[in-house]
């Protein structure tokens, strides 16, 4: 008898006992908000796919991917996704703490020796650069933490160190990773290894660590370990002659809401093999390929039958790492009360109306972004494809109407 009045109760929200769950997710909404992007001029094309609770729950496009050529955003369209290539270094270097190549208290010097002699830039009271050796040195898990030191070179001039980092041109597509990492070591770190939050480069170092200590190419290690067995079959370093179509343009977003096109798809770079495989932002890919990333997370590391990452792994990637003691040197990263740093993207830790507490994820700097609710059951992605300075106002009203839909 009660098993029978659970099934009459299920009913409110199943077909049938044993069935597969109704959608009760708000797809006019989320269709609403990214067509209102599109139609204001807050984005020139917009897609997203959204799981919850066992099943795709919305996905559609809107909007263009090639303005000039008045092509539309498809549910197959390639995008720049630039730091949310960051979750996946991440996930590849557990996968080799998990096979013993890699240990996370690991110096990165032995594996990239001469960041060992990286020193410490600060002021003296004079105003004159003072050079420190680290106190301790830089770990496997600092840089997975941002907490290395190590600058970056993509904010401008906000600092000496800074603008150091961006002459040093880290990004030249025409070097590879080992060529970076001798760039990097004649540059001065932000603040001692341990001590602070700072984004940073640091996960480009950490494709150089796979790199070294396994003997393969950055771009193997993601085909093997992650795009081949999730089927990601259109995720890469850069887009394949039969993928060119399908490629957006990114474009520039202005004060007065202007796009202008900074890289047209049909005439990238992008288009051709380059030596630099960027761990921190280097992928092209697309919505179906991201999703099935964010479903082996929320999976506990398993996709299809097939365990890529031990439930271990994703538990202390999903989960706050930083200390209480340290420092947030970017303050874009939110409180500390609110929002922690686990291993690839970032934790809601405090209670908020439009955001789910453990919810882990991060975004691209064409404002690709994603999100994994775990404890929901709930993983969400976002495409588009814009520079513009700050967060748009669609992130905040994606994430939030995520939050409040998928919340048991």
């Amino acid at each position: 008898m009660f098993k029978k009045s659970l099934c009459l109760s299920a009913l409110l929200t199943l077909s049938a006992c044993g069935s597969e769950p109704i959608n009760t997710f708000d797809t006019t909404a989320m269709d609403i908000l990214l067509q209102t992007a599109v139609e204001n001029g807050e984005v020139p094309g917009a897609s997203a796919l959204i799981y919850d609770d066992g099943q795709v729950v919305y996905q559609n496009a809107f909007g263009l991917r090639d303005m000039e050529r008045e092509k539309p955003v498809e549910m197959d369209t390639l995008f720049r996704i630039y730091s949310m290539t960051k979750p996946i270094t991440s996930a590849l270097i557990m996968d080799l703490v998990e096979e013993g190549k890699l240990s996370l208290e690991d110096p990165v010097a032995k594996y990239i020796p001469q960041l060992g002699q990286m020193k410490v830039a600060s002021l003296g009271d004079d105003g004159a650069p003072i050079f420190s050796k680290q106190t301790s040195p830089m770990t496997e898990e600092d840089l997975l933490l941002h907490r290395a030191g190590i600058g970056y070179g993509i904010y401008g001039p906000i600092s000496p160190v800074e603008e150091m980092y961006q002459a040093a041109e880290l990004f030249d597509p025409r070097e590879d990773l080992s060529v970076k990492m001798d760039k990097l070591a004649e540059l001065p770190l932000v603040i001692q290894p341990g001590d602070g939050w700072y984004y940073s480069y640091s996960i480009d170092v950490l494709g150089r660590v796979a790199e070294v200590a396994t003997g393969e190419k950055l771009s193997e290690l993601f085909t093997t370990r992650f795009f081949e067995p999730l089927g990601m079959k259109d995720t890469g370093f850069y887009v394949r002659a039969n993928q060119k179509e399908r490629f957006a343009s990114n474009y520039n977003r202005d004060a007065e809401g202007n796009f202008s096109l900074q890289d047209d798809g049909q005439a990238s770079h992008y288009l051709l093999p380059l030596p630099f495989e960027s761990g921190g932002g280097g992928l092209v890919s697309t919505l179906e390929d991201y999703s099935k990333f964010a479903q082996m997370i929320l999976q506990d590391g398993e996709f299809n039958g097939q365990k890529i990452l031990n439930a271990e792994s994703v538990n202390l990637m999903t989960a706050n790492q930083l200390d209480s003691d340290d420092k947030i040197l970017m303050e874009w990263l939110g409180s500390p009360d609110e929002i922690g740093f686990g291993y690839g993207g970032s934790v809601i830790i405090g209670e908020g109306e439009n955001r789910n507490i453990g919810s882990w994820g991060w975004g691209g700097m064409a404002k690709t972004n994603f999100l994994v609710d775990r404890e929901n059951g709930a993983y969400a992605v976002l495409m588009l494809q814009f520079f513009e300075e700050g967060e748009p106002q669609i992130h905040q009203d994606f994430r939030a109407l995520v939050a409040k839909e998928v919340r048991d």
